[in-house]
Parts: C-alpha cells; structure tokens; sequence
C-alpha cells in the first residue's frame, strides 16, 4: 500500500512536467512560442513562430536582433523593416526562430537588453565584450527545430541587423555549412577580429546605407567606442573574396518609390561562375541610416533623428527572403 501511495503522486508528478514542458510549444500554428534550453551551463531562451498554415518540411529562417535588443523588441509595433518576417512567414509557411542573447552587463540571457559575441575583439564597456557560446547556441538550434518541426536542413537560412549582422558574419565563417544562404543589413566586417578566416563560400545578400551614424560606410568604431569596423565596400571585397567572385557587378538603380524619403538604392549583383562560387548582391542605400528600408513598417520619429533616414522604397526583409529562397543546399 505504501509503494502504491508513492508511486501515484510521483506518475502525477512526472506528468504534469511533461505537460508543462511541451505547453511551451505552438505545434498548432498561429502564434508565437517561448522556449528555453541549457547550452553552456546558460539557460539560453528562443522564440518560435509558427504559421498557420506550416508547410511539411518546412524551411527555417533565423533572425537575429540588434545591440541591446531582443527576440521581442524586433517584433514589436514600430519595431521597422523587422516585423515583416512574420508576415512572410505566415504566406510562405516556413518556420521562423528568433534567438535571444546576453546582457555583456549582467549576464542576463531572457532580458531586452542583449548583445551577440560576434566577431569583434572584446572589448569591456561596449557591445562586443559578450563571452557568450553564440555559435553553439545557434548550432543547437538548429539541431532542436529539425527535432521537433522535421526542417528541411537543405533550406535553412540566416539574416540580422547591426549586431545581428555582425552576428551572421561569425556564423557563416564558423558554421557555414549549416546554412544555405544569408542577408545581413547595416553591419560591417571588424578589422580586429576574433574569428577565423572565412572559408565556406555562401549565397550572400548585403544592405548598408551611407549615412549609416553607428556602421559607418567609411569605416571606424561605433560612437567612437570599441574596435574599429571595416569600410561597406572593404567588407564587400572581404566577402566577394569568400565568395570567389571578381569585382564585375550588373548594377542596378532600384525605382525611388518614395521621392520623399531622402534616399535611393543601388543594386549590385556580383553572380557566380561556376560551381565554386557562390552569388552576393550589394545593396548600397544612398543617404540612408541605421535602419532596414521598409514601406509598411516606420521607425518612430525620435529613432530616426538618432538613427537617419529610414529608405521607404523596398520592405527588406521581402527583398531578404526573394534572394534567400533562391538557393537550396541540394
């Protein structure tokens, strides 16, 4: 009798965990999750974001937020060119994954206020001093969505902004192989690096502005801070070299849908060869700032004095998925 009056509260037990544990997953499409896993002794913490309408082996996009941002805020109203992602997500039915990362203060991995260990030299007082295993972290997750959503792992792509980008930068160079393609906006390439030499040629897609006050298009550090940042075109050379491309582009002049704007967009498509390499197009944003150009989602009027002109001839992300789409591993 008394095994049996044990034994039941602990098979209660165990199975109000597990429920737990799954409640914390959308499998019915619609919405947003918010899961957490233990990578590195951190508990690290991720959102999901299942359409309705998930096609059976779908595609993975990952997005990664800015410096002292996080998998919430590039979600939120006004949030920019950002929010779009759900939109495609939700017409062209492939999961999307938001990854969360450290507070460099605090150390804090849940919060709104984080930074990405990306490639920069780490510097204390500012956003490159993060220790953080990012790149296991995104490795991991890549592992976990193919686990629970069955993703097709020849479709699985990558995209960030600012530290984001710098972020996409570093997991290209070191995870490569995992991905199938990337777009980075208003991000440069670090002059003092922590990472390797990139050596797994990638379909890349590149957005910068040059009135960008944080990545500067000449080059330079952030706000006068940390480690000095290569020039937009130096990082386009740095990556054509990846890539195995020459320098000859058809250019483009993007239609300035918004005269109003106080800003255009050129476009150059450096296109592969042969088998080797692999196709970058370079988006240059002529007098635009330290945003992602979008037509239906603005920046707040404050964020723009701080941060320049938002470009409202193209949605971004849009323009991100088109080029990503293009490519599987197989």
């Amino acid at each position: 009798m008394f095994r049996v009056t044990v034994l039941i509260p602990l098979l209660l037990l165990i199975a109000l965990v597990a429920c737990s544990n799954n409640s914390q997953l959308n499998m019915h499409g619609g919405g947003w999750s918010e899961i957490s896993i233990t990578h590195d002794n951190l508990i690290r913490y991720f959102r999901v974001y299942h359409p309705e309408k998930l096609k059976e082996n779908p595609d993975v996009v990952f997005v990664l937020h800015g410096g002292n941002q996080s998998m919430r805020k590039i979600f939120k109203t006004r949030a920019g060119g950002s929010q779009e992602w759900q939109t495609i997500a939700d017409n062209k039915g492939f999961l999307l994954i938001a990854p969360n990362a450290v507070n460099v203060n605090t150390g804090d991995t849940k919060g709104n206020k984080q930074n990405w260990n990306d490639c920069r030299l780490s510097v204390e007082g500012n956003g490159s001093s993060s220790k953080a295993d990012d790149v296991g972290f995104i490795e991991e997750l890549i592992e976990w969505s193919h686990k629970h959503y069955q993703t097709n792992l020849n479709r699985v792509y990558l995209t960030g902004a600012s530290n984001g980008g710098m972020m996409t930068y570093r997991l290209m160079t070191e995870l490569g192989q995992h991905f199938t393609a990337a777009a980075v906006f208003i991000a440069n390439q670090p002059e003092q690096t922590d990472c390797m030499q990139a050596g797994h040629p990638l379909p890349l897609m590149i957005m910068n502005a040059t009135e960008d006050p944080l990545i500067l298009w000449q080059g330079g550090q952030i706000l006068n801070k940390g480690v000095i940042l290569l020039s937009a075109e130096d990082t386009l050379k740095f990556w054509l070299k990846v890539n195995r491309l020459s320098m000859t582009a058809h250019v483009i002049y993007l239609a300035d849908v918004d005269e109003n704007d106080g800003s255009y967009i050129i476009k150059k498509e450096f296109n592969a060869k042969d088998k080797n390499s692999k196709d970058l197009w370079f988006y240059e944003v002529r007098g635009g700032g330290h945003t992602m150009p979008s037509i239906k989602h603005d920046v707040p009027m404050l964020a723009r004095w701080f941060l320049g002109k938002q470009n409202k001839d193209l949605e971004a992300a849009q323009e991100a998925w088109n080029f990503m789409s293009r490519y599987s591993a197989k």
